[in-house]
This record gives structure tokens, C-alpha cells and sequence, in this order.
């Protein structure tokens, strides 16, 4: 007998393993950003820590930008906390954290909404493991945005397929 598309499914369904979760639940405000302008490849605000499944698959990622800048910024995604680098200096990755990198997420196009910006990526597909349930985030700016306030500082949400029956949504 052949499964369709509906048997298979009702079978993931019955074994509850994976199902699409934002991460946080609510979008996650980055940190020591300086009302300041920043130069390009400067790190962004400090580490970010942030629960996820400790097996997934990176599905999208949405950047809320409350600043209106124009300008690119990515995340460094680490499966175990590296090395602080301060906000303002220019972003480097050690030897010895460059094999927990998990993934760079490039926000290029930003939607303008006037006072605002949001940048959203989809189907990224990035399988992981993060045995201790977290990831921690570096922003990275890759043009010279002027933050006007730190009262709108940028915002950060991911979404992820998981593959871990005891993760929770938080």
C-alpha cells in the first residue's frame, strides 16, 4: 500500500515531532546599541541569546528594523556562546568559535513601511543541533547606519521547524 501526502501528515502529526515555532515567541530586541553611527562590518549591539529546539531546521528569519535605517545587517548564529565582541568594533570570528557556526543570515532588502523597515527571509532550510536548546546571535552591520534613538532599537524572530518534542514556545 502507498502513502499520500495526507497519510504522511496524519503520521507526523500522531508522533508530534515537528512543528514550525517562532523563536523567541515574541520578536527579541538587540541590546547595547549607541545612539551612534556605526561603520561598516562592525559588530552590532552585544550577544543575543535565544531558545530554539535543540534539532531543527531554520525555516524563515524577520528583522524588524524600528530605526528606518537602510542599510544591511546580518546574524551570526552560534550553537555555543563565543567570544564578546563590544558593539562598535569591527566583527571577527576566533579559531576557536568558528566550529560552533551555525549559519549567517544576510538581511539585504529591507520593505519600507515610512518610519519603519522590516526585512524577511525564506526558505532558508539550515538543519542544526544545538545540545544546550540556545543559540546566541551577533548582529553585524554592513553599512553605516545612524541610529537616531536606542528607544527603537532593531528586533530579531526566527522560525523554525522542530524536531524536538519537548521544546516549548516562550
Amino acid at each position: 500500500m502507498s502513502a499520500n501526502l495526507e497519510d504522511v501528515q496524519e503520521a507526523i502529526k500522531a508522533i508530534q515531532t515537528t512543528t514550525i515555532v517562532s523563536c523567541p515567541i515574541e520578536p527579541l530586541a538587540v541590546t547595547g546599541v549607541s545612539a551612534n553611527t556605526f561603520t561598516a562590518g562592525d559588530a552590532f549591539g552585544l550577544l543575543m541569546e535565544i531558545k530554539v529546539p535543540k534539532r531543527g531546521v531554520i525555516v524563515s528569519a524577520t528583522f524588524f528594523n524600528r530605526d528606518d535605517e537602510n542599510s544591511q545587517f546580518d546574524l551570526e548564529i552560534f550553537r555555543h556562546k563565543p567570544g564578546q565582541v563590544a558593539s562598535e568594533a569591527a566583527w571577527t570570528l576566533s579559531a576557536g568559535d568558528n566550529p560552533y557556526f551555525v549559519h549567517e543570515l544576510a538581511f539585504v532588502d529591507n520593505d519600507d513601511h515610512t518610519a519603519t523597515r522590516t526585512s524577511k527571509l525564506t526558505n532558508i532550510g539550515v538543519a542544526y543541533t544545538a545540545p544546550d536548546g540556545a543559540f546566541w546571535i551577533q548582529m553585524v552591520c554592513r553599512g553605516t547606519p545612524d541610529m537616531a534613538s536606542v528607544d527603537v532599537n532593531p528586533m530579531v524572530q526566527l522560525q523554525i521547524q522542530s524536531f524536538d518534542p519537548d521544546f516549548k514556545e516562550s
